[in-house]
């Protein structure tokens, strides 16, 4: 027998025994002054009376409990279906806010993450918050309930007694900011908390619905966390761990797909391969960890002239390939001249060198069609444009099999003594 019949079964016999005890008190009353048999009874009628109303309190919460129980039931297997799926870290906080926000039907919800180089949280992801507060807050990972949750590492709710405390002048929390949250939940990674699911407005109970916001929490943390493991997996795959930039097997990939993009939609695809002038001097006068410094710096400098649709690689040692898809000659050329001049002018602080150093670089370019219409022609052909580019004096960029671009000389305290050495 299930609760709800338990219950009306036990309300129908507590009603006629209501009234029984009713119809005999009236038939013992005379219309003088009540006896005490009549006063007892009066009181449990009262008594009678009061758990009726209790009963049937109990019975509405159980009908109530019961349906919220099978709308979890039916919505829990399409949140684990979507928090399961192969998604990046950065996706997984949006989705789970959505998730949360309709499980709950709370009027707000938000995935809050620590800012970088900093102690404090802002909102990363969220539904129902000001517009203007996603990657703008600032809220104190010590106060409130965020602070709390964090501190303590359990879920805390608006009900528990120091939900109220540790409100602290000169610190924002959300409490602070208008926002009275019914939950905190931290969520972890693999190194510990990556932040914070924060519901508000609610209209259910607290106490019962913590444990679903623990399933939920549980889930986003192990998907996180896959996701966190997958990345790094792949970072350590397809990336150059020097100097963050896609590495040669990476390159050879996307070189491939893009030369079969080039073939058929008939557009062109340039390559650049180019070194650091003197790199071995660097090296031996400075020592590698020096050399370690200017491959970071020549990454970066490379990268911020890219396109997001091109693609920076380092090809082995101090050789770097730029893939420049739909790139013609003019183009090719104007990048290539572009990124040699910023590189020229670059000043490379080294950890114990009391003054900067400076680097050149030499360069060749192959183009599709007319340089090679596979990759392996195409590289081949970069690379003896490099070797030209070399050969006849160095800091200069050459096309494969046609003219060479030649920027005049940028400065360089440390010119190589021996050219053919690099």
């Amino acid at each position: 027998m299930n609760a709800p019949f338990w219950l009306l079964s036990l309300s129908f016999i507590a009603g006629s025994l209501l009234g029984s005890l009713l119809a005999y008190a009236f038939r013992k009353s005379d219309g003088g002054e009540k006896s005490e048999t009549q006063l007892a009874l009066e009181r449990q009628i009262d008594r009678l009376q009061s758990r009726v109303r209790e009963l049937a309190r109990e019975q509405k919460t159980a009908l109530f409990d019961n349906a919220r129980k099978k709308e979890i039931v039916e919505q829990f297997p399409a949140i684990v279906q979507n928090l399961t799926q192969k998604l990046s870290a950065t996706a997984l906080p949006l989705i789970a806010v959505r998730l949360a926000k309709d499980l709950f039907q709370a009027s707000q919800a938000g995935y809050f993450a620590p800012i970088e180089n900093s102690v404090d949280y802002t909102l990363v992801a969220g539904v129902g918050f000001p517009s203007d507060w996603e990657g703008n807050i600032h809220l104190s990972a010590d106060e409130g309930m965020l602070g709390l949750a964090l501190q303590k590492k359990v879920i805390v709710t608006r009900q528990e007694p120091y939900s109220a405390s540790g409100q602290r002048p000169g610190r924002l929390s959300l409490e602070k900011a208008g926002i009275t949250p019914d939950f905190v939940a931290p969520i972890f990674g693999d190194s510990g908390i990556t932040g914070a699911l924060v519901i508000a407005g609610c209209p259910y109970r607290n106490t019962d619905e913590r444990r679903y916001l623990s399933m939920l929490a549980d889930l986003l943390s192990n998907a996180l966390q896959n996701a966190e493991r997958i990345e790094a997996a792949e970072m350590h795959t397809w990336f150059d761990p020097l100097t963050g930039i896609a590495n040669r097997f990476y390159f050879a990939r996307r070189f491939e797909s893009e030369v079969r993009r080039a073939k058929n939609y008939m557009h062109p695809l340039s390559v650049l391969l180019f070194d650091i002038d003197g790199f071995k001097q660097i090296n031996d006068t400075f020592g590698h960890q020096a050399g370690d410094v200017v491959l970071k710096k020549l990454a970066e400098i490379a990268r911020s002239c890219t396109r997001s649709s091109d693609l920076v690689a380092r090809y082995g040692g101090d050789e770097f390939v730029v893939l420049l898809a739909s790139s013609n000659k003019e183009r090719a050329l104007g990048y290539s001249e572009n990124l040699k001049e910023k590189i020229t002018a670059m000043e490379i602080r080294i950890p114990g060198v009391e003054e900067p150093i400076r680097v050149t670089i030499s360069g060749g370019i192959a183009m599709f069609p007319p340089d090679g219409q596979s990759t392996t022609e195409l590289i081949r052909a970069a690379d003896d444009a490099l070797y030209d580019a070399k050969r006849t004096g160095k800091n200069k960029v050459a096309m494969a099999k046609a003219s060479m671009l030649t920027a005049s000389p940028g400065p360089s305290p440390d010119p190589d003594p021996n050219p053919a050495s690099n």
